[in-house]
């Protein structure tokens, strides 16, 4: 019998965000025949049960939520060197930017193979980072990492470029990798779940439904959804706008809702797990970020036949919805077309099968998650091929 590839996954912690969610994904997807999956982290989060569910081994390498710059990432190091060791790892993986340097330093103390998986921001240009409200300093320590990894896995052609454009990395180490998701047959025309999802939050059956799923922060740009509002809503007694999550803006936005008399036409709802359960009482998706790379949650919905409205010219957006055939773009700096296009979603039935129909057959083709971890697991094996 063939001897499995040990694969150590680091990420910081296990709450519920983009790149834990695609970490779910692609270890639930992995030959267990071929490979031995460890996954190291931090703090836990509400997804350490799922991790626990699907029988990965799981090793915390720290209690808490620690800082690069804090005290603990000497020991943090230490504790992944010896992990490698005593578990004889092929390869590490790495997630999100701490995972990468303490993982990375690990690696090369152990000789191991590291694979970086960008998840963030560290490869944008800071002057559009800036102008798109990101609020992160990572790419003020790229320089020192150049070229340290063996592979790096980005989500966007922009992110390729920044690394061939600066230099930071030969064409021959950088990937372009999409996130993938389980997918499920073309969801049926059951009316039950929808029909209890309106109930639990007090919205009408015959309303239609547009949901967003964000983090409640400066650059998921939610205000130009309390903006884009009233406008859609004055002339469609119907819409209803839901928008899910948490974050340091939430309370904020809930006051303005209130304030404007908005409370009946847009619900904040803050954090629900059951992220299909939302979607199968929703008409339409709207994501106006101004940064995202490849949304999970756009996946999700468009897997649910649901049609996106989501910004132009944002992560990989571009590189796979067509305007008005299996998604709808739009510039997050202007609102206006996007009340138009609330508009004409809603007061079209049709329009929003089409879109929905064809941006599911999209998600079949390009995003399930087995074809991503078959690229995957040839990265692995080249990666050990060229290390024996």
């Amino acid at each position: 019998m063939p001897i499995k590839k040990r694969v150590l996954h680091i990420i910081k912690t296990l709450s519920v965000g983009g790149a834990e969610t695609n970490l779910l994904n692609l270890v639930n997807a992995m030959d267990a025949s071929r490979f031995e999956t460890f996954v190291a982290y931090s703090a836990g989060g509400e997804l350490e049960e799922c991790f626990i569910r699907a029988g990965v081994k799981l090793f915390k390498f720290a209690q808490d939520d620690h800082k690069l710059k804090s005290l603990e990432s000497g020991r943090i190091i230490w504790r992944l060197v010896r992990f490698i060791r005593d578990q004889k790892i092929d390869i590490v993986h790495t997630h999100t930017f701490n995972a990468y340097v303490w993982g990375g330093i690990a690696a090369k103390l152990t000789g191991v193979k590291i694979i970086e998986h960008v998840h963030d921001f560290r490869y944008l240009e800071p002057s559009d980072f800036a102008k798109r409200r990101g609020t992160s300093r990572q790419y003020q320590y790229i320089h020192l990492l150049r070229n340290f990894s063996d592979q790096v896995m980005v989500l966007t052609k922009q992110n390729a470029d920044f690394l061939s454009n600066h230099r930071l990395y030969p064409t021959k180490k950088i990937r372009e990798l999409q996130n993938g998701i389980p997918l499920q047959p073309m969801p049926r025309t059951d009316l039950a779940p929808e029909r209890a999802w309106r109930a639990r939050y007090g919205i009408p059956s015959d309303a239609v439904v547009v949901l967003t799923l964000a983090r409640m922060a400066p650059e998921k740009n939610i205000d130009l959804i309390l903006r884009v509002a009233p406008q859609v809503t004055v002339q469609s007694s119907k819409v209803v706008f839901v928008i899910a999550g948490e974050g340091p803006l939430l309370e904020g936005f809930r006051a303005e809702v209130r304030e404007r008399g908005l409370a009946d036409r847009v619900k904040f709802i803050g954090f629900e797990p059951d992220v299909r359960g939302l979607l199968s009482m929703s008409d339409i998706f709207l994501l106006p970020s101004f940064l995202e790379l490849h949304s999970i949650a756009v996946l999700e919905a468009m897997s649910m036949a649901i049609p996106v409205a989501i910004s132009r010219d944002v992560g990989c957006h571009s590189e796979f919805i067509q305007h008005y055939e299996n998604g709808i773009l739009l510039d997050p700096f202007e609102e206006v077309p996007w009340a138009e296009a609330i508009l004409r979603l809603a007061l079209d039935e049709k329009l929003r099968h089409r879109i929905g129909e064809q941006g599911y057959h999209t998600c079949v083709e390009r995003f399930d998650v087995r074809c991503v971890v078959k690229k995957v697991e040839a990265i692995y094996d080249e990666l050990v091929s060229a290390h024996a």
